[in-house]
């Protein structure tokens, strides 16, 4: 039997359809569509998550840092020198003091807590880009000693705060006088509002560094360095490199672990939108089991006639693994036509249908991210595409054992 026997067969059932049996067509037909639907989907929906998460790391470390490193006791004593120690390491590119922690503000009968930190203007350029965010008013100035504060737009506008408004900053702290123990306190200006559009506007603020020593009392020390490199993804392994050149005591803090229960919520939330589509995938398996069946039951009498030319069971399952394989396949490639355009220009379809009906899909005055992104990996296609040809390859095997397991004898008699 010629080894292209099977394929040639196999193929030909597929076009086919079998035959004049139109239920076994339009079976055929829903599992094609069945996997292109779910290949589609999977291609899509797991590009918009890409997007989503780069956008949210670009955003959110926008404003903070790839890493820190914390001196002894969270205080850091001759900052600048153990800065300049690290400056010029491979990987890194820029490091800037600071001083930080939880505080209250509180303006006109209204408290919001934020994560203040104290930065030098000048060097923070380096490793965040409030500067370049900023939505009103201005960046802090070079010089301390005018508290000065920057808030996040959202923050801002819970407290009721316009440029030129003053708020009081309440650290968790007290101060021990001779009437007794009061919070630090410490009446602070806005004079500028940033936006990077995520959550942290409306949970972040700054001050500079010097007024920062000041209202924790450090006197000339700091909290520990903000670190900025050339690959966030290795910011981890970076920062443990560095640590190894402080005192000891301190301890490195990079992105993941910082802002860590945020992305894995994302990588959580990805996971299971990515499982659930996956079972369509798996329903169009079902499908071609099901054609499969119907089509061996169907094809009795001409799987005996092969027998009995010299078909082994071997290539009558063979036949029928092709005849599956060409459903999942047409409907993979069929989903890769359709996918790999609509995932790269999703956005843009989206804001095509937005300005046609007049409907938001994300309200820019609810969402921080308006438009919808895309991140593309080749990695991503391949598991695509690799599990919906796999589902079909074993879609195909109990069918085709059972086709090879047709008696010539038992299937002619009933002809």
């Amino acid at each position: 039997m010629a080894a292209s026997l099977p394929l040639f067969i196999g193929l030909r059932y597929f076009r086919r359809a079998a035959g004049d049996d139109r239920f076994l067509s339009l079976m055929s037909w829903f599992s094609l569509l069945g996997m292109l639907i779910g290949v589609v989907s999977l291609i899509v929906v797991t590009a918009v998550m890409n997007g989503f998460e780069h956008e949210l790391q670009k955003r959110v470390l926008s404003v903070l840092p790839h890493a820190y490193i914390e001196g002894p006791e969270q205080k850091l004593e001759d900052w600048s020198q153990w800065r300049g120690q690290i400056l010029g390491q491979e990987g890194l590119q820029a490091a800037a003091p600071y001083v930080g922690g939880k505080a209250m503000l509180s303006s006109g009968g209204r408290i919001q807590g934020a994560a203040l930190y104290g930065i030098d203007p000048a060097l923070e350029k380096g490793v965040s880009a409030v500067s370049e965010n900023m939505l009103a008013g201005r960046y802090l100035g070079e010089e301390g000693g005018h508290y000065e504060i920057v808030l996040g737009d959202i923050l801002a506008r819970q407290l009721g705060l316009n440029i030129g408004d003053s708020l009081q900053v309440i650290l968790p702290k007290v101060t021990v006088t001779p009437f007794g123990l009061f919070p630090r306190e410490r009446a602070f200006t806005v004079v500028g509002v940033f936006s990077v559009g995520a959550q942290l506007d409306g949970t972040t603020a700054f001050i500079h560094l010097a007024d920062a020593q000041k209202l924790y009392q450090l006197g000339d020390a700091v909290q520990g360095l903000r670190l900025q490199f050339d690959d966030m993804l290795r910011s981890a392994q970076g920062a443990a490199t560095l640590l190894e050149r402080f005192p000891e005591g301190s301890q490195a803090i990079d992105w993941s672990v910082s802002q860590g229960s945020l992305f894995q919520a994302v990588k959580m939330e990805k996971l299971m939108v990515r499982l659930l589509l996956m079972f369509i995938v798996v329903i169009a398996a079902f499908n071609i089991v099901s054609i499969l069946s119907m089509a061996v039951s169907s094809r009795r009498g001409a799987i005996a006639v092969l027998r009995t030319m010299g078909a082994t069971p071997g290539t009558i399952m063979a036949i029928f693994v092709i005849y599956g394989l060409a459903a999942g396949l047409s409907g993979v490639l069929g989903g890769l036509l359709i996918g790999l355009p609509l995932a790269l220009y999703v956005g843009d379809v989206v804001a095509w249908f937005e300005q046609l009906a007049g409907l938001y899909v994300f309200d820019p005055q609810v969402y921080f991210i308006s438009r919808i992104p895309s991140l593309l990996r080749l990695s991503d296609v391949l598991w695509v595409c690799g599990f919906g040809i796999g589902l079909s390859l074993l879609a195909t095997l109990y069918p085709g054992r059972q086709a090879a397991r047709v008696q010539p004898a038992e299937a002619l008699r009933y002809e």
